[in-house]
């Protein structure tokens, strides 16, 4: 633990970390098991602390969007060129009434449904397959993406400047409380939106 704390404190306030976050954020498209928000905030929560102005914290959003985007669209290209659509697990009854469904509601709001799918466990990954698979051009589907990561770098970073200016005396405490923090608001804004679908669903059956 100490040694990954020494890393960290190295990277923030310099030029690679920025870096790391990009690339971090880019595999993060396909390896879902890295720790990409926690990453995010507690960088975030330490350059806050640090007072180095606003300028680290806005690169901070700009490397965390451009490696998103950059993953997402490698995502999206390499789903393409293998066709899952067509793939045997995909073609089975079932699947293919969820693929379709979700399909619809994709095309028809795809930067909607990408923002959403950033604060799901595994929903970036299920957002920039299901647009691969859904035939979206690929303009819509960057700008869907720009649209999420922005969305999903800024909120990391906001809940990290909500805490960083605490974090001087005990700054993995308060980065470890500021991404427990993002995680939950993250989940519930994944219920609220589970409920509000669900309603609106058995709204549109019940009419």
């Amino acid at each position: 633990m100490d040694a990954a704390e020494q890393v960290v404190l190295q990277l923030v306030g310099t030029p690679w970390a920025f870096l790391v976050v990009g690339l971090v954020l880019a595999v993060g498209s396909i390896a879902v098991f890295l720790p990409s928000q926690a990453m995010v905030v507690a960088i975030g929560t330490l350059l806050v602390g640090g007072d180095g102005g606003l300028l680290p914290v806005l690169l901070l959003v700009v490397a965390a969007t451009i490696g998103m985007v950059l993953g997402d669209l490698a995502l999206y290209q390499l789903a393409r060129s293998v066709d899952l659509g067509s793939k045997s697990w995909f073609a089975r009854p079932k699947v293919r009434k969820a693929r379709e469904s979700i399909d619809e509601r994709y095309r028809a709001a795809p930067g909607r449904i990408a923002v959403l799918g950033r604060f799901i466990p595994m929903g970036r990954l299920t957002t920039n397959l299901v647009g691969a698979d859904s035939g979206l051009d690929v303009r819509r589907f960057l700008l869907s993406c720009a649209l999420a990561d922005v969305v999903w770098a800024a909120y990391c970073v906001g809940i990290a400047a909500a805490t960083g200016h605490w974090s001087r005396e005990q700054p993995f405490l308060v980065t470890v409380l500021a991404v427990v923090a993002s995680i939950l608001l993250g989940l519930g804004i994944s219920a609220i939106e589970k409920a509000v679908r669900r309603r609106g669903e058995a709204a549109a059956a019940a009419a």
